[in-house]
């Protein structure tokens, strides 16, 4: 019996009863369940494995997918007060970079403290640029693109997705972040944009 902490990033109805839910694990990074029976309505598992539900819980190795068998709620979202939009970036993410059964303990504690403040963009964007750069796909993103300096960080190049000091921001396409850069639309709107162009590269 196997046993991990694991955040549902994707959900598929199987049968009438069952589901094929893919976790992102603390312990053994992403994998496929099978959740026999979970679509009942006096199943235990029903209410823990719901998608960007964070549970304990336990399996064992099949002949196929791995059987889910026990789990125990850790957190939820409230989906009262959530940017839906938010939600399928880092669905997109997670299920798109991510390979099987590869641990990446620091990224999924991240997304814990991501999923506690219910998904805000300020934090979701955070919490991008730091998958990027932990899968190789990002530069420093501290420094300015042209003088490596990290001071008057203001300015982004939308087109290669890099910081721009505001010395060196007339030298390619440096545009305002504004005040609260990781919130802002044109932030948002060129990550958004630059995923995509990674994701059809890979």
């Amino acid at each position: 019996m196997n046993k991990d902490t694991v955040t549902i990033i994707k959900s598929i109805n199987y049968s009438e009863a069952d589901k094929v839910l893919t976790v992102f694990g603390r312990e053994y990074g992403k994998f496929t369940v099978f959740a026999k029976g979970i679509r009942k309505l006096n199943s235990k598992n029903r209410g823990n494995m719901q998608t960007f539900c964070t549970s304990e819980i336990a399996f064992y190795e099949g002949k196929g997918l791995p059987i889910l068998t026990e789990s125990a709620p850790v957190s939820s979202l409230n989906f009262d007060e959530l940017n839906v939009a938010n939600i399928r970036r880092i669905s997109f993410m997670l299920n798109k970079f991510l390979q099987d059964y590869d641990p990446y303990p620091k990224l999924f504690d991240a997304l814990q403290v991501v999923l506690q403040k219910n998904l805000e963009i300020e934090v979701t964007n955070k919490l991008r640029i730091k998958f990027l750069k932990e899968m190789g796909f990002l530069e420093d993103f501290t420094v300015c693109k042209y003088c490596g300096g990290n001071k008057g960080l203001k300015y982004l190049d939308t087109m290669s997705f890099a910081l721009v000091c505001e010395n060196c921001y007339s030298k390619g396409n440096g545009k305002p972040l504004g005040d609260n850069p990781y919130a802002s639309l044109l932030l948002t709107r060129t990550l958004d944009r630059y995923i995509k162009k990674v994701v059809e590269e890979i």
